[in-house]
């Protein structure tokens, strides 16, 4: 019952919406519908049983304005359309009652909620101004009628408690405006910071914080990914292995420092030559790094990790303990063309056994990538 009668005034507002406009959204709507239904009330009544035609008369029309507008903010969601339409309405219909009436029919007691129209939808400052402008008006003309409205009853002392009950309604109500902005603030900013530090959280999950790669972690997920475009494609699916040639005798000669930026300008590498869509690569743990290659031809998928063992080359960090002089690495590699199996331990196995056959022949190679494997 609950969920059906907030729909009334809620439904249909985007999610991404901040909750202080959402508030708006809802006061406005509700202002709309509960002021609509009242005023068609009263133009009948004072139709039918005061008689009073002008101010019947404006009655309907500010209802039949107001419901319009609550309609058409179900059909549009526009708030900035919605807070125009409602405030002005409030402020001509108020106004114009009120000069008409001379204090008759409790008009003053609808003039002293305008603050709650002018500041709740349009926010404190520019509410406040609002109804400053629309007190100056009505303050003017219950003013001129002293003496004259309410059969001369109207008086400097009933004026006076007008202009303090009207005053203190616009305090209040700005007052209450001012804290539910600062508390919406305060709540958008401390989201703010959890949707960072949520963002921070799934970078962690899913990314080396050394060398800034996928970790282990992501490969699993992004092989199903690359796994599944390579079958739509009918193209060559590589997953590789690569390990640093005697990374533990380059950490013991030069420190684990230099280690470290040994792995960050090998990661770089990576990333620099794999830099299409169809490529990811990834710290494994250690030395040891992996990547997915897609391609529409077995060459193109030799080329590409021939490419990332050239570059590593190419890089020429002293490695006195290398037979070459210079940090190596050594590539393990399997191919499928045949996607009738799903198996990422079964290519990971044969990945990695070809990875060992690349170190026992000399290390500095690439072994696998011209055959085709079947899972």
């Amino acid at each position: 019952m609950i969920n059906k009668f907030s729909a009334i005034f809620y439904s249909g507002v985007d999610s991404n919406t901040s909750n202080n406009d959402i508030r708006k959204y809802v006061i406005i709507n509700i202002l709309l519908l509960v002021s609509g239904l009242l005023l068609f009330f009263f133009s009948l009544y004072n139709t039918l049983t005061k008689t009073h035609y002008p101010l019947a008369g404006m009655e309907f029309i500010a209802s039949f304005i107001n419901l319009y507008t609550y309609i058409e903010m179900k059909k549009i969601h526009s708030l900035k359309r919605g807070s125009l339409i409602s405030t002005l309405n409030a402020f001509f219909f108020l106004l114009a009652s009120f000069i008409l009436s001379q204090g008759a029919d409790l008009i003053f007691v609808w003039v002293i909620f305008f603050p709650v129209f002018a500041i709740f939808i349009n926010g404190a400052k520019k509410g406040v101004l609002l109804s400053f402008l629309f007190y100056s008006i009505v303050f003017y003309f219950a003013y001129m009628g002293l003496g004259k409205w309410m059969d001369g009853l109207w008086n400097m002392a009933s004026f006076m408690r007008f202009i303090s009950a009207n005053l203190g309604m616009l305090f209040v109500t700005y007052l209450l405006e001012r804290s539910f902005e600062a508390a919406y603030k305060e709540l958008a900013k401390n989201r703010d910071i959890e949707q960072e530090y949520i963002v921070a959280l799934e970078k962690a999950s899913t990314v080396d914080p050394l060398t800034e790669l996928y970790n282990r972690r992501h490969l699993d997920y992004l092989f199903n990914k690359r796994y599944d475009k390579a079958k739509e494609h009918n193209s060559y699916f590589a997953l590789f292995i690569l390990d640093l040639d005697k990374f533990k005798d380059y950490n013991d000669t030069y420190g684990h420092i230099a280690g470290d930026k040994a792995l960050k300008k090998i990661a770089d590498v990576l990333k620099q030559t794999m830099q299409r869509n169809a490529d990811s690569v990834f710290r494994m743990g250690g030395e040891e790094f992996a990547g997915l290659v897609m391609a529409e031809s077995l060459e193109k998928v030799c080329n590409s990790i021939s490419n990332v063992k050239a570059n590593i080359e190419a890089l020429s960090i002293e490695h006195v303990k290398s037979s070459k002089g210079i940090l190596t690495a050594s590539i393990g590699v399997c191919v499928i063309h045949d996607f009738s199996v799903k198996d990422f331990d079964k290519m990971y196995k044969i990945a990695d056994e070809a990875l060992y056959k690349a170190k026992s022949l000399g290390r500095n190679s690439i072994v696998g990538c011209e055959d085709i494997s079947t899972l």
